[in-house]
């Protein structure tokens, strides 16, 4: 049996299947002295050449460009590139010690956007940590394939995420240094010079930015239970003058995204953002979220949130931008780390999307509020009837907010 030196001392065998490649590439590769069974790195360039194999390109080329050092392979060296270490388990063995059948985790692959394993191959410690997640929700009785499109929003953010870091390097960081005469190669060695300074940091951060949200969500799920224990009890809960969220979101921002291209968007929500956090300043309001064609905003006075959405539609047109469409809603809110959660915010952000292009639509609380205050001229409001609105059992009665006309 073929063996490999090095800290491996293994087979070929098991060296492509802890690489997961074909026995014929890496016997190849052995024999060429590209493989030395060099702990990791023999691994990183096992599965690269064989990436490379696999979109159609000759070794032979790819291995000459290496030698004459126009292709490096040094960012293999980098943690992006490590390989989690397998098991002495098979996909098979760990789905029945899992009470897993083994077709339920090559669908979660599937789902993942990744090629499912055979039954034949060995568990690596990621694959052990996805399958022990999927056991933990079929466990407590959740519906096979909720679970797996679950799977499938984690991939599908994960791999946009993936796609914009690698499309910022190469623009932004990439693309200059080729500009200043660096070749392919030593634009390989500085990406893995550069990802050993920051793959721990990037990773840190996206981690932390999660858990932050993650909390906020869990944190508005645990709200909810307590207000629907309050609707469902005799307890008065009742704020003495609560505030007012404000959704604003502009009309028909998609098509223009998909008509313009995406600098045209961005450009168009930079404008958004700048004009609509410019007036609820002036209103005495704080913006809370961005959300690209929009924003969710906080105001203390229901009046100042309706005066300033009256004030964004009016703008927005005048400026250049879609016309804008508003929701406002009145009523106790949770705030933590300055996010603002409850039943409040979920009314104002269903509001603003039954609002059409141009008006601000309130509930019948921000009206009631409103016209209650020390300026009750300042607006008028125009009954528009009870709204289905998405994820409410009840109709609400919608508003919409105009400036009376002087007399």
């Amino acid at each position: 049996m073929t063996t490999v030196d090095g800290p491996f001392s293994g087979s070929i065998h098991e060296l492509a299947a802890r690489a997961n490649v074909p026995v014929a590439l890496v016997e190849e590769l052995a024999e060429r002295g590209v493989v030395t069974g060099e702990d990791e790195r023999a691994i990183g360039r096992l599965r690269l050449l064989h990436s490379w194999v696999q979109a159609g390109l000759p070794l032979e080329a790819v291995l000459e460009l290496v030698d004459q050092r126009k292709l490096s392979l040094a960012f293999l060296d980098t943690p992006a590139m490590a390989t989690a270490e397998r098991l002495d388990r098979t996909f098979e063995q760990w789905s029945r010690e899992r009470d897993l059948p083994f077709g339920v985790i090559a669908d979660l692959y599937v789902a993942l956007g990744l090629e499912p394993p055979r039954s034949s191959d060995r568990v690596g410690e990621d694959d052990a940590v996805l399958i022990d997640l999927l056991a933990a929700f079929e466990g407590v009785g959740a519906p096979q394939q909720a679970v797996l499109r679950l799977y499938a929003v984690y991939a599908d953010s994960l791999r946009r995420l993936a796609k914009a870091e690698a499309e910022f390097y190469e623009a932004h960081i990439e693309g200059r240094l080729r500009d200043s005469g660096l070749d392919e190669e030593q634009l390989m060695r500085f990406g893995s010079e550069f990802g050993a300074r920051v793959n721990e940091l990037r990773e840190r951060s996206i981690s932390m930015v999660y858990r932050r949200h993650r909390e906020h969500v869990w944190f508005e799920h645990a709200i909810g239970h307590v207000e629907s224990a309050l609707d469902d009890s005799d307890v008065e809960a009742r704020v003495p003058r609560p505030p007012a969220i404000c959704f604003v979101d502009l009309t028909g921002y998609t098509r223009l995204t998909e008509e313009r291209g995406d600098e045209f968007a961005a450009e168009t929500a930079g404008r958004l953002s700048t004009l609509v956090k410019d007036i609820s300043r002036r209103h005495g309001g704080r913006p809370i979220r961005w959300l690209g064609d929009g924003g969710m905003y906080y105001f203390r006075d229901p009046v100042a949130a309706v005066l300033a959405g009256l004030d964004m539609v009016e703008a927005a047109p005048a400026v250049g931008l879609p016309p804008a469409h508003i929701g406002i809603h009145t009523g106790p809110v949770i705030s933590q780390d300055g996010d603002v959660y409850g039943r409040t915010v979920n009314i104002a952000s269903r509001i603003a999307s039954a609002a059409e292009g141009g008006q601000v639509l309130v509930s019948a609380e921000t009206a009631e509020t409103t016209s209650a205050s020390d300026d009750p001229e300042a607006v008028r409001f125009e009954p528009l009837g009870a709204f289905a609105l998405k994820g409410l059992a009840d109709d609400v009665p919608l508003f919409r907010a105009l400036r009376r006309t002087p007399t």
